[in-house]
């Protein structure tokens, strides 16, 4: 219980590769949502969470749609949020169709990255389009992975579809998120602010110099890293006034940092999604993104205990992938996968728990946060129908408790970005292949 006489878990242990962190009990908290708290509304939030390889296509889809479908075995552990998410089958990237071990480049992008023969191109991801307007805050989004340097770690680009770095440390994850409180520390980051923007505006100045050389296409591939370089000069600035307001009020001792084992699969994603409760409940950040593994790994812990369980033989994550998504029957390699799903919808179920427990002006930080889990392939490689859970946002417009089930190939996943993207508040009327908004998903 916290001075003002709210509870609060002081001792809320995140164990880490290598280190654990005690969540600090905030003053600000006590339930609510920073906005709540100051009498505020709350401004959207959106978080996207990233299956890789396969799913278990007998334990994952419905068996019929509408608002009165029999819930799948893997959804089991989100039936008491049934009226918080629905569920989304035969959603794919059409134009923007790939194969292979690629797919999380372009999950949120929908963008072709093999146009050009050897080389690989982006675009812009829909969370970064969301960050751009959903700020400003401290961090214009919390860019997470299952492992530092492993496989395709981020699923997020910036405005010229450049990979934004994304990581797994625990320690550097919580020091990014918040401001510095120690004067001397402040004194440094607005040094390096101010440097920040002398370098862009040296930049800008050169770069117009150049443009006037330039072709009309050359000139307009020149005017996207202008408006990029415009996004982050914005952004400095925004920084610098949030500076200004401070660090929200810490109770410093109850933070703490040790080592300890590595934990398991299940457990990192937890202390991940603890962490994006966190952001969003301080509002640090209103965007995340969090890739829950790679395509070929890592090879967890649990796959031994689950391949146990199924009674089958003990493989690589990869290879679960392949065989589990390929499986025409519920075997022992597909169990696998069901058992793997079935934890991702359970850690989910956990953050909704979480958010629905915080304290919005109007409902629950739930209600204003959307929240996408989901893949770009049933099985390995195949990039033909995309298992997506959208959940969360109730107060932002959207109707849930239902499984919408389109013709294979004919509905374009940018449609489901589109219709998050304008429920947000973003003043955007298209995304990459979109066709229009989902309607049935509105209220």
């Amino acid at each position: 219980m916290n001075r003002k006489g709210n509870i609060i878990s002081r001792r809320t242990m995140l164990r880490g590769f290598g280190a654990s962190l005690a969540l600090p009990a905030l003053d600000i908290m006590g339930g609510k949502t920073l906005a709540a708290a100051k009498g505020e509304k709350d401004s959207p939030r959106l978080a996207c969470f990233y299956i890789p390889g396969g799913i278990c296509s007998h334990t994952w889809f419905p068996k019929d749609t509408g608002f009165n479908y029999t819930i799948a075995p893997a959804h089991k552990p989100l039936e008491k949020y049934r009226d918080h998410f629905s569920v989304l089958t035969n959603l794919l990237h059409i134009e923007g169709r790939i194969s292979g071990h690629v797919h999380p480049y372009n999950w949120l992008t929908g963008h072709n990255i093999n146009l050009t023969p050897g080389t690989i191109s982006n675009t812009v991801s829909m969370d970064q389009v969301a960050a751009k307007y959903l700020g400003p805050t401290w961090l214009p989004s919390l860019v997470l992975s299952f492992r530092d340097g492993v496989g395709t770690t981020t699923l997020s680009r910036n405005a010229l579809g450049v990979d934004i770095p994304a990581t797994a440390d625990y320690r550097s994850i919580f020091e990014r998120l918040f401001p510095p409180a120690d004067k001397a520390q402040i004194k440094q980051v607005k040094a390096r602010l101010e440097l920040d923007r002398s370098v862009l505006d040296t930049a800008m100045g050169e770069v117009k110099n150049f443009r006037q050389q330039l072709g009309r296409v050359d000139q307009r591939r020149l005017d996207q890293y202008l408006d990029s370089i415009r996004d982050v000069e914005q952004r400095l600035i925004d920084r610098e006034k949030i500076l200004v307001g401070g660090r929200p009020q810490f109770d410093e001792n109850g933070i703490r940092l040790q080592v300890e084992a590595k934990n398991s699969m299940q457990e990192h994603i937890e202390l991940m999604m603890d962490l994006i409760a966190l952001a969003f409940q301080t509002d640090m950040t209103r965007v995340a993104t969090h890739s829950l593994g790679g395509e070929g790994g890592p090879n967890y812990d649990e796959y031994k205990d689950w391949a146990k369980q199924a009674g089958g033989q003990l493989r690589g994550a990869h290879d679960f992938h392949h065989k589990g998504g390929q499986a025409h029957t519920l075997n022992a390699d597909a169990k696998v996968l069901a058992y793997r799903d079935t934890m991702f919808c359970a850690s989910l179920a956990r953050l909704m728990g979480k958010l629905n427990k915080i304290e919005a002006h109007d409902g629950t930080l739930l209600d204003h946060t959307v929240l996408l889990l989901g893949g770009s392939q049933t099985r390995s490689h195949n990039g033909g129908s995309f298992p997506m859970l959208l959940a969360g946002g109730n107060k932002l417009g959207f109707k849930h408790g239902q499984h919408l089930k389109w013709k294979g190939g004919e509905k374009p996943a940018s449609d489901l970005y589109l219709t998050i993207l304008q429920q947000l508040g973003c003043p955007v009327k298209s995304f990459k292949e979109s066709r229009g908004p989902i309607t049935e998903l509105l209220a």
